[in-house]
């Protein structure tokens, strides 16, 4: 379940219909509905409801790779969860999987003036609104 509170314009979600499904960015978000444009630069704005057409994407490994992390192999020791390091810009920020679609994000922002931070998260718009209340400027891939 979504809470229109818990997002933000630019997060990635899904929709699954009868007969299409496609990811989409939030352009407008109401109480109950979310906005998007169909095509990029699009004047016209297109609603879907939350919670009964609009679903999150959960995060994965593979999600987390096409955004720039890559997969931590300590030397001979294997662990049964997933540890993943952000390459580029930024250093030290972190994602641990805790469970099953649970990831631990780990993030140094003292470079902002904020001490580090810490967030569960299972989806890719809690992953972006993580990032930008840390000042990460990221291009998010969501597929």
């Amino acid at each position: 379940m979504i809470n229109s509170n818990e997002l933000m314009r630019g997060n990635w979600l899904f929709y699954r219909g009868q007969s299409n499904a496609f990811h989409f960015q939030v352009e407008q978000i109401t109480k109950r509905k979310v906005g998007y444009h169909a095509e990029p630069g699009e004047n016209r704005m297109h609603y879907l409801r939350l919670n009964e057409e609009v679903q999150p994407i959960p995060l994965t490994e593979e999600l987390l790779e096409k955004n720039g992390f890559e997969k931590i192999i300590p030397n001979g020791y294997t662990s049964p969860r997933q540890e993943y390091v952000l390459v580029g810009d930024y250093e030290d920020v972190y994602a641990k999987e805790i469970n099953d679609g649970t990831w631990k994000i780990d993030i140094d922002c003292t470079e902002f003036d904020l001490p580090r931070q810490t967030a569960m998260v299972g989806y890719l718009h809690q992953l972006q609104n993580w990032f930008r209340l840390c000042g990460i400027e990221r291009e998010i891939i969501a597929f």
